[in-house]
């Protein structure tokens, strides 16, 4: 189910140039989420899919230029064995540090990866407050759960994409008790010039002063970190 791959780039994995890897299936329908043909079924099985040997042949290319490779989707912990597999042969054939995107859903999965140290870095991505998680089809005590999993073991973050519609600063305040775990959070401008989900839905979009005023509402409260990315 590995249905995309990049070689190269400069904003998946802070501070390094990593590779990309794109599993494809997703449990949540997000409308904001713009990758679209990595999540809606019909679009997902017109992707061909990438052989372990290919990615594996891909990254051994760019040892020497890369230093780290990000596994992201759709949810690639949908897929628990074939993720499995790809980490192992990525630690024991290349020197790559390797970061997890999830939606935080499946928190037994991350916690036997990293029970065996496949993960160096995890990307948790925040939808909204947790009691309207269920508009998207999630249960925000999964991601609790993974929180809890995850303190203490490898560094992560937790990346929030600004979409008024899901994130204001009452969404904020529902959730700052769960960002001060994290080594720092990430507030992405939502991409609303890409094709996404539920175009129908006025999901509303921030400017680059509102986003501001959004990172320092948020750091009035939480004590870690925030950067601002795509704005």
């Amino acid at each position: 189910m590995i249905k995309g791959f990049r070689g190269t780039s400069l904003v998946d994995y802070p501070g390094k140039i990593a590779a990309v890897v794109f599993f494809g299936g997703c449990n949540f329908r997000c409308p904001f989420c713009y990758n679209v043909d990595l999540v809606l079924p019909e679009r997902l099985k017109t992707l061909p899919d990438l052989e372990t040997d290919e990615i594996i042949a891909e990254l051994k290319k760019r040892e020497n230029f890369i230093s780290g490779v990000t596994v992201t989707g759709g949810e690639p912990t949908l897929h628990p064995r074939r993720l499995k597999l790809l980490l192992e042969r990525i630690r024991k054939e290349t020197p790559l540090a390797i970061k997890l995107d999830t939606n935080a859903s499946q928190p037994q999965v991350v916690k036997a990866l990293l029970e065996e140290e496949l993960i160096d870095y995890v990307a948790i991505d925040f939808k909204t407050s947790p009691e309207r998680y269920h508009e998207l089809g999630g249960d925000f005590s999964k991601v609790e759960e993974t929180l809890e999993i995850i303190k203490g073991r490898v560094p992560f973050e937790i990346r929030i994409t600004a979409v008024p519609y899901f994130i204001s600063s009452k969404e904020l305040d529902e959730l700052t008790k769960y960002l001060n775990s994290a080594n720092q959070v990430a507030l992405q401008r939502f991409l609303s010039e890409e094709e996404h989900l539920n175009p129908h839905l006025d999901l509303g979009v921030y400017g680059p002063e509102e986003l501001r005023q959004l990172k320092n509402y948020l750091e009035e409260k939480i004590n870690v970190p925030v950067v601002l990315r795509n704005v």
